[in-house]
């Protein structure tokens, strides 16, 4: 899967600081932004338990982002092969 929109890795941290700040501050999200959908599940979670949020919540929200980016670098990195052809050494998805 590809996420991030062509955003440079920079650019998809400062995108998801900007909504977990927001999330956690209680401002609305912004929905779209090329995060992926398992940290907009996450960021969606962390604004509405606001502000109720735990720890927990906010690890969740950046182990989301952080494998979502792996993901996203990932295909940056092999264009050209299909998800299903990329074969990471000890990695099970």
């Amino acid at each position: 899967m590809k996420f991030g929109g062509g955003h440079t890795a920079d650019a998809r941290h400062s995108t998801f600081e900007t909504e977990l700040s927001a999330a956690t501050g209680g401002r609305p999200l912004r929905m779209h932004v090329g995060l992926g959908p398992d940290t907009d599940s996450a960021l969606i979670t962390i604004a509405l338990a606001h502000p109720d949020i735990t720890d927990d919540m906010i690890a969740t929200a950046r182990r989301a982002f952080l494998t979502e980016s792996a993901v996203t670098d990932i295909d940056s990195a092999f264009p050209e092969l299909p998800e299903e052809q990329i074969d990471l050494p000890g990695a099970a998805l």
